[in-house]
């Protein structure tokens, strides 16, 4: 797994290393970073100091290899601290809302999903999902001045920096829409906002069934179809935002109005295909195969609605996949995940989140803005706009379950 080189020694990306990890060492953090073990203690000891990062010390005995056998001398490790206040999520679906509130540590408090038609109305859509926020903080038991950070996901590219909706000209409700706008007036910390696509690519990539994998490209097949294409270890964008979408690429010049107002776009073609869910796989595998070939991925992710569940419109996809990609066998055995040889160099599989991808990523990218910011500490002060990410993440982030054997010394 590639881990590209750090910036700076920026404490924020030291309590981001500790928060994903769980618990782990400053030499864990200097291996991830490169810097020295003296610029990471210095960082390390303000946010001991500032009350966001807690040190414990394992007691003899703690640390044993996979054999049981005593290994090395108890040392010190690192988790946040105990922080009130909570996250808000919200993923705003094409005919779906979901709210979810979790605390600091990322466990859900309260989650609510409700059928809406979104596409009916921006200035609907808000006012009901501000309603469902306010219930929601409710039944978690908090406030609003205990929220540290909003995150919502739209069913249309969000453009930066200037955070407009671009949904499509026949939704004229949703034209001149701003991403700010879905947060509830009176409610502090960051607001991070973006595509569900893009979301739901982060969500597999960090707490889904890839994350050794660098290099993914998530398909949302759902009421529309986007994706989020992750390179290197880091979510692109794109100059404005708009990467990803697949759905409207046109694909018959002849074919049904589609609601962005061209014709024949992907989105439309499968739609109309949906009542044979292998043609519509079929579409939107060629689809992907000329997508993954710009990308060169590693896997290939179907999530939403239907992607995530529907096991003719996969096989669709894997059929289409594998006739307009003759060169996907790996001789080498060298692929993804160190496929086996003779086994597929890109592999196709179900978003293993279901249909919560999108909402988990808004969660985990939340939390990343909230405890940038502050936390709990200082919910109520700070605001602020997080709609791009580009964080990576070390081998040792990613180890689930948390391995007792990094915290061994060695000699």
């Amino acid at each position: 797994m590639t881990v590209p080189a750090q910036n700076g020694s920026g404490r924020s990306d030291h309590l981001e290393f500790i928060r994903r990890a769980g618990q782990t060492t400053r030499r864990a953090i200097a291996e991830h970073t490169g810097l020295s073990r003296s610029v990471v203690a210095q960082a390390v000891s303000e946010l001991i100091a500032q009350g966001l990062v807690v040190e414990r010390r394992l007691v003899q005995g703690a640390l044993r290899s996979a054999h049981g056998a005593q290994r090395g001398r108890p040392t010190a490790v690192l988790e946040l601290a105990g922080q009130s206040g909570v996250v808000v999520a919200a993923d705003i679906g094409h005919r779906h809302l979901t709210v979810a509130v979790c605390d600091l540590k990322g466990r859900v408090l309260e989650e609510t999903r409700i059928p809406f038609p979104v596409d009916d109305s921006a200035r609907a859509t808000f006012r009901e999902l501000h309603r469902l926020v306010a219930a929601s903080l409710t039944r978690a038991g908090v406030g609003a001045t205990d929220v540290a950070g909003f995150g919502v996901s739209f069913p249309f590219p969000v453009t930066k920096p200037t955070g407009m909706v671009l949904a499509p000209v026949a939704l004229l409700g949703w034209q001149n829409v701003s991403a700010v706008e879905a947060r509830p007036p009176g409610l502090p910390g960051p607001i991070v906002h973006d595509n569900d696509a893009n979301f739901g690519a982060w969500g597999e990539r960090i707490h889904g069934g890839s994350p050794e994998l660098d290099n993914l490209l998530y398909v949302k097949l759902g009421h529309g179809i986007g994706s989020g294409v992750i390179v290197d270890g880091m979510l692109l964008s794109g100059a404005r935002g708009t990467s990803g979408e697949m759905g409207h690429i046109q694909v018959d010049p002849h074919g049904e109005v589609c609601r962005c107002g061209r014709r024949g776009c992907l989105e439309t073609v499968v739609a109309a295909s949906l009542p044979d869910r292998r043609l519509a796989g079929l579409r939107v595998g060629r689809a992907i195969a000329q997508l993954s070939a710009f990308v060169d991925a590693e896997v290939v992710i179907l999530g939403g609605r239907f992607g995530a569940s529907d096991g003719a419109l996969m096989e669709g996809v894997k059929d289409a996949f594998a006739r307009f990609t003759p060169d996907n066998e790996d001789p080498s055995g060298e692929g993804a995940g160190g496929a086996a040889e003779g086994s597929p160099r890109v592999r196709i599989q179900a978003a293993a989140l279901g249909e919560r991808s999108e909402l988990v990523g808004i969660i985990d990218r939340t939390l990343s803005a909230a405890w940038a910011s502050g936390a709990g500490r200082s919910a109520t002060r700070r605001t602020g706009a997080h709609s791009s990410w580009d964080r990576t993440n070390s081998e040792v982030v990613l180890e689930v379950p948390f391995d007792a054997e990094r915290f061994v010394m060695k000699e």
